[in-house]
């Protein structure tokens, strides 16, 4: 599918059907969604794919995404690493020498934790929200490639999300996907010209 044409067919997908969506289909996207670009290539990415607690999780949640959360087959929890130094020396220790240089292995393992070491929170903050956006992007272009809808949820309570799916507290909760099959038509969003939003100079 034309690139395009996949973002046209790309819309919020807010109710869902009762058809199953394959876990193979689901890993699929999210294999598809980590090659997005990342800064660093830190990848500071953890996806948890819950079918089980949707419940619990839509107890956590704001408003109507309750109800979204429940009827989803599907939610896909976006956490990003706050670890940046561990992360890097990870990449590091999984790739070994096999699959990069000793010049590469130096970056992640010595030279990319340093220069975490002088980001402030609000900087580290600012890269992880980076990363979670464009790795989030990657995934529901993946998940419409294969016909499945999607939603990004921002609206619940971060605060519990590691204690409800039981995730270690190093890992920060970015966003919600609920993904699953809809009958609903889905009409595109208005979007501005392009002219509106470009200035030259």
């Amino acid at each position: 599918m034309k690139f395009l044409e996949l973002n046209k067919k790309r819309h919020a997908t807010k109710h869902f059907n009762d058809k199953a969506v394959d876990p193979k289909d689901v890993r699929t996207a999210i294999e598809i969604a980590t090659l997005a670009p990342s800064a660093h290539n830190s990848q500071p990415w953890k996806f948890v794919v819950v079918r089980e607690k949707n419940a619990e999780l839509a107890e956590i949640a704001f408003g109507a995404n309750k109800d979204q959360i429940i009827e989803a087959p599907v939610t896909i929890a976006l956490f990003t690493d706050t670890d940046l130094v561990k992360r890097a020396r990870k990449i590091a220790r999984v790739a070994g020498v096999n699959n990069m240089s000793d010049e590469l292995l130096q970056y992640y393992m010595q030279n990319l934790p340093v220069e975490y070491g002088h980001y402030s929170e609000q900087q580290k903050s600012d890269y992880l929200a980076l990363n979670a956006g464009l790795v989030a992007m990657n995934l529901v272009l993946a998940l419409t490639d294969q016909g499945i809808g999607s939603n990004v949820i921002l609206g619940f309570d971060k605060s519990k999300v590691n204690q409800v799916l039981d995730i270690d507290e190093r890992f920060r909760p970015e966003l919600l996907i609920t993904v699953g099959y809809t009958d609903d038509k889905l009409e595109p969003s208005y979007r501005l010209p392009v002219d509106e939003i470009i200035e030259k100079r």
